[in-house]
């Protein structure tokens, strides 16, 4: 490991060790990076705040990197506990903003022109100073009102490097603590890789701005800011300023004479739409990404998170959502196998018991006390004691669920979320059921079923030219042995060593017994070198023993 990257892991273990993960840095054999003060300190520490608190704690501590990875976190009901959920949804991604000379030197090297060239004016103080990016409101040379996001310097030397520590600790997780592997420790950091590398391209989101406008180019309701392409980059992203109120100032857009109810149907049904016509939705659905321009429209910022709904997942979410919706269980289970996300080994009566109680714990109370997020996310967790693997896209479609219904019972505390969604999916349910839908579905099939009575008889004849040839070779897949694989091959290590330190006693005594030259002091020196060589040895064999907690 590169010198930066060591200290910065010694780094990131001492923070984990002050808040009071000396236990977890002991098991990933992290603990002797630390200073003895703090692990000793760390060993007997004793907190009043709960874990979750420390560990969101330490997120802030550690920086960019860890508070993104802890935002990451806060959408993975399926794998985190609620309670850490809860804390990590404190993560605020916001930093003291840097010097505009930084920035602008930024902005030149983007486009390799001076930034006098590029905006008739910038503001110097930024509007918004986040880990990744500053915002700074401008007027370009056609004197166009403009906010600027500019990446801070450094800042993917610095992800970069903390994901590779990430990925390490990773790998020490599955080695040294086999019941991580339950939660895929490996799959989430790459997870949260693709996200955030994803997030620090900002010509990709420009892209997905351009998308969103084209979408909504018809929908008066709905305004996306402009890209000024030619003032945009991967390190510099130049869009249209949007004047408005955000969504959650409630007491504001009263004063403004704005009926508060209709923007919450608004909000909601805008991104059914996004969802169920577009398959494209934006994925960060808090207060500060939606602003109220009039009574009837509102703006949408900040495309960093997107997602994607196939035509199928689209088929799926309508029957999902219809089913909850009549709390029609075994139609829902259906919908669920038909994804492919059910394991083969589950016990579905157990699951359809549990699926029936939480729908039944919801439904038995009037409807506008139905909160469809608590719903989903205890169906999530469902999922996860079964589990259930479910889609990246399927759970940032549940978190947006989530965060959908939390602003929009801010804006009018009677809504319901399930009733916005149902036109949307009883239309792709119509749809699906149509004439023309079955017979293009027919059509489909057909064509599959052509290509595979094509191809299967040239596949046959490979098959048995390599069954006649001897050359046919099956592959046998062991799982869970390979700690037990590792063990054998320290053990027999260990047990090499042992011997090569016999040897060398057994043959240091008896060139001492022969008395064989030269001397040292009067005793044979080669005797002498020789026990000094296995006393090293031992002691470093004792060492390595001991540290490994096996005796």
């Amino acid at each position: 490991m590169a010198y930066k990257s060591a200290r910065r892991l010694r780094e990131i273990a001492s923070v984990l060790v002050r808040h009071g993960f000396y236990p977890l840095m002991e098991r990933l054999r992290l603990a002797r990076l630390v200073s003895i003060p703090l692990r000793f300190a760390g060993k007997r520490r004793k907190d009043r705040l709960t874990e979750p608190v420390r560990a969101r704690l330490a997120m802030e501590e550690l920086g960019p990197t860890f508070i993104k990875f802890g935002q990451i976190l806060s959408t993975r009901p399926d794998v985190v506990p609620h309670e850490y959920i809860i804390e990590f949804l404190k993560l605020q991604d916001s930093v003291s903003p840097l010097p505009f000379d930084e920035m602008r030197k930024v902005i030149e090297a983007e486009f390799g022109r001076q930034v006098t060239d590029l905006f008739s004016s910038i503001d110097e103080a930024p509007v918004a100073a986040a880990s990744i990016a500053q915002v700074h409101r401008a007027i370009t040379r056609d004197g166009d009102e403009v906010v600027v996001k500019v990446k801070r310097p450094g800042i993917e030397e610095v992800i970069n490097t903390d994901i590779a520590i990430l990925r390490y600790m990773a790998r020490l997780a599955l080695k040294y603590i086999p019941e991580s592997r339950l939660y895929d420790p490996m799959g989430m950091v790459e997870e949260f890789s693709r996200v955030i590398r994803r997030e620090m391209d900002f010509s990709l989101e420009a892209s997905y701005m351009e998308r969103f406008r084209e979408n909504f180019s018809g929908d008066p309701r709905v305004k996306v800011p402009k890209v000024h392409w030619d003032l945009t980059g991967r390190g510099v992203l130049t869009m249209e300023r949007v004047r408005g109120i955000k969504v959650d100032q409630v007491k504001r857009l009263k004063e403004e004479g704005i009926d508060t109810e209709s923007i919450a149907h608004l909000i909601a049904d805008v991104f059914f739409k996004q969802v169920f016509e577009f398959g494209l939705f934006h994925g960060d659905l808090h207060s500060g990404n939606i602003f109220v321009l009039s009574k009837d429209s509102i703006a949408l910022v900040d495309f960093g998170i997107v997602g994607r709904i196939g035509p199928e997942m689209k088929q799926d979410l309508a029957d999902i959502l219809i089913g909850i919706a009549t709390q029609d269980i075994e139609a829902t289970v259906k919908v669920y196998q038909r994804m492919g996300i059910l394991p083969e080994a589950i016990d579905k009566t157990a699951f359809e018991m549990e699926y029936h109680d939480i729908i039944l714990q919801y439904f038995g109370r009037p409807l506008k006390y139905v909160k469809i997020g608590e719903l989903l996310l205890d169906y999530i967790r469902l999922a996860a004691r079964h589990e259930i693997r479910l889609p990246r896209e399927l759970l940032l479609f549940d978190k947006c669920i989530i965060e959908l219904e939390g602003l929009a019972r801010v804006l009018y505390p009677d809504v319901n979320i399930l009733d916005e969604s149902e036109p949307y999916a009883r239309r792709l349910f119509v749809e699906r059921m149509s004439p023309k839908s079955i017979a293009e579905s027919a059509l489909t099939t057909a064509s599959d079923y052509k290509d595979l009575a094509a191809e299967f008889p040239s596949q046959a004849g490979r098959l048995m030219k390599k069954v006649l040839d001897d050359r046919l070779r099956i592959e046998f897949l062991h799982k869970g042995l390979e700690d037990f694989m590792g063990e054998v091959d320290r053990s027999s290590y260990r047990l090499s060593f042992a011997v090569i330190i016999a040897a060398l006693i057994i043959g240091s005594s008896l060139v001492i017994a022969a008395e064989a030259a030269p001397k040292l002091l009067g005793v044979p020196a080669l005797g002498v070198l020789g026990f000094v060589i296995a006393s090293v040895l031992g002691f470093w064999l004792a060492v390595q023993i001991l540290r490994s907690g096996k005796f």
